[in-house]
């Protein structure tokens, strides 16, 4: 079910495979891979971080108990710090988290870009203001099924 490579293993789930990787005891990246190789997981963070990403796919919890290390530039932590606080069934708009920090809406979107920690920055709830929902690394379809599956 899943891979270990040290400080890192894949988690499948029913919207594809995401690579897992811990950095200081934090997960740091939560992101799609296409690897399919699995062993059986020994590291009880990996097994925590399975199961949470599985029931929040699943609908059944809203937000995660694990800690989380995110790596970018400071403009890209001050907006992701923002969109993590947009509520489980709520969006937001790229120009709403743009005026907060006096920037614009496409740096916003550039910052989304480079998240690398899937659904612990739930950039999948950053739209655009004329209410259309945008691109999104998984995808739109995976978009629209994850803030359907919210709304929920």
């Amino acid at each position: 079910m899943n891979t270990i490579y040290n400080n890192t293993c894949i988690v499948k789930t029913k919207i594809g495979n995401f690579l897992i990787e811990i950095k200081n005891n934090k997960i740091s990246k939560i992101f799609p891979t296409n690897t399919n190789e699995t062993l059986p997981v020994k590291v009880a963070v990996f097994r925590l971080v399975k199961k949470e990403i599985n029931f929040f796919l699943e609908g059944k919890i809203t937000d995660f108990s694990f800690s989380t290390l995110l790596e970018g530039t400071n403009f890209q932590k001050k907006v992701w710090a923002i969109i993590k606080k947009i509520k489980y069934g709520k969006t937001s708009s790229y120009l709403d988290i743009a005026n907060k920090i006096n920037s614009s809406p496409r740096a916003v979107g550039r910052a989304c870009s480079k998240n690398k920690c899937l659904f612990i920055v739930p950039c999948h709830r950053v739209i655009y203001s004329n209410g259309s929902i945008g691109e999104y690394v998984l995808g739109n379809n995976i978009k629209r099924y994850l803030l359907k599956m919210e709304k929920n």
